[in-house]
């Protein structure tokens, strides 16, 4: 995967959040397909988005009735059309 790539899906999956920014390491994604990374993209989206639900409720994230196969629904369609984007910008570049 190129760091091209990378970039465009961080920046994609990127959310304001109230939390404190994470320490910058390096990672190195050798062996991961775009395709996994993409998915991996998709399911943390949706975990931040149930996460956002819960607070805007004020419930907490551990009582709340996740639907796993909606989850799963959503991650689906997500990692496709986030890997359509990606290749799609990569090609136009």
């Amino acid at each position: 995967m190129s760091k091209q790539q990378s970039d465009i899906i961080g920046s994609m999956t990127k959310r304001k959040t109230k939390q404190s920014q994470y320490p910058k390491t390096t990672i190195t994604l050798d062996g991961i397909s775009l395709y996994t990374l993409c998915r991996w993209a998709s399911l943390k989206d949706a975990v931040d988005i149930v996460a956002e639900k819960c607070e805007e409720k004020k419930i907490d994230f551990n009582d709340f009735d996740l639907k796993p196969l909606d989850l799963l629904k959503y991650v689906d369609c997500m990692t496709d059309q986030l890997y359509n984007k990606v290749t799609e910008q990569e090609s136009n570049a």
